[in-house]
């Protein structure tokens, strides 16, 4: 019996083409050594940045690429202005950018201030926007939360009037090719991703953009790290080919279609379920009381079933995720996925 592979949240798995290519490359790299073989490719890799201003709808020399999402996160706040400033985060924003903010704000004599929780199936910004002003530095979001997959609504929130100097950052770790993105309307001034998720690249890719490097003072260049692996640039490459061959838009119909029909299994086999309605996005997260965590790792791990269990208080603790007495486990399946994949697993569930 195969694997069955539920985690795409953490880290979708590759495909095969996407592999070939990075063997080829090391392959490269022992016949002619990493420089010769990097100057070999040199257009390719140039292409694979182009590739990606394409996938998310970006202007020529808007984009870089980067090795994680918070390393290029990282880069690009750490030289904004916050000195005195407010900075707002949303509840279900990603804890290691939270603490890195705490860490910023605390250092320039600023403050970090978690946002009203939003009823995310009919969200009413009003008293979003009244909490923003002038001596906002930077208003920090999830596109798609890690813990529950909740969706944002990110085109809405960039549309809220906010004074010039005020940002948006949106972390888009989790929204990356399992949904269409075009940063042109998403009315944000920062949008970073990785692309080990939905996207199905190689570990330690992730991309970064900017709206106007004129507001920022700085470009993408003067922040894009200088030493890359050519073989996982060119890994990504392959994958965002097969991301726009594939349609992003029929493989997040796909997705949605999975995790819909997981929530429909875990309320018919009563477990409660994070989001209390269908996902709208590619996770689905239910409580499992916490005794039986343990036994359940051990039997899903003989039954070759990959899964993942959040820690909500430490990867979103501002959401209020955590529930006495009990787990997380998350599931999020990709478009290598079947509903009968889904099936084994709440079968599992249930006998145990």
């Amino acid at each position: 019996m195969n694997d069955i592979y539920l985690n795409a949240c953490s880290h979708g798995l590759p495909s095969a083409d996407t592999i070939a290519r990075i063997r080829a490359h090391l392959d490269l790299e022992l016949k002619l050594g990493p420089l010769a073989a990097q100057q070999d490719v040199a257009d390719e890799l140039s292409d694979v940045k182009t590739r990606a201003e394409h996938l998310i709808s970006a202007s020529p020399g808007t984009l870089g690429l980067a090795a994680t999402t918070f390393s290029g996160w990282l880069s690009i706040v750490a030289r904004l202005p916050i000195a005195g400033k407010r900075l707002l985060v949303a509840p279900h924003e990603w804890g290691e950018n939270i603490a890195a903010l705490q860490i910023l704000a605390g250092n320039a004599g600023g403050t970090v201030e978690v946002l009203p929780e939003l009823d995310l199936a009919a969200p009413d910004l009003a008293r979003w926007s009244e909490r923003i002003d002038e001596d906002v530095a930077a208003v920090f979001t999830p596109y798609i939360s890690s813990v529950a997959g909740h969706r944002y609504p990110v085109a809405a929130i960039g549309a809220l009037l906010r004074p010039a100097g005020t940002l948006l950052v949106v972390d888009g770790a989790q929204a990356l090719g399992q949904t269409p993105i075009d940063v042109s309307r998403l009315g944000c001034d920062v949008f970073v991703a990785t692309c080990r998720k939905w996207l199905r690249g190689p570990r330690n890719t992730a991309l970064l953009w900017i709206a106007d490097p004129d507001k920022f003072g700085f470009s993408i260049r003067d922040i894009e790290p200088f030493d890359v692996n050519p073989a996982l640039r060119l890994g990504l490459g392959a994958a965002i080919g097969q991301a726009a061959a594939q349609c992003v838009e029929a493989m997040q119909t796909r997705v949605q279609q999975l995790c819909r029909h997981a929530h429909e299994r875990a309320l018919q086999d009563g477990f409660m379920a994070l989001s209390g309605t269908p996902p709208a996005s590619g996770a689905c997260s239910i409580y499992i009381p916490s005794h039986r965590r343990e036994p359940l790792q051990t039997k899903l791990a003989s039954a070759g079933i990959h899964i993942k269990w959040p820690d909500a208080g430490q990867d979103e603790p501002a959401s209020g995720a955590d529930r006495a007495g009990h787990a997380i486990m998350r599931i999020s399946p990709h478009v290598y996925n079947s509903t009968d994949d889904i099936d084994v697993l709440f079968d599992l569930l249930k006998e145990s």
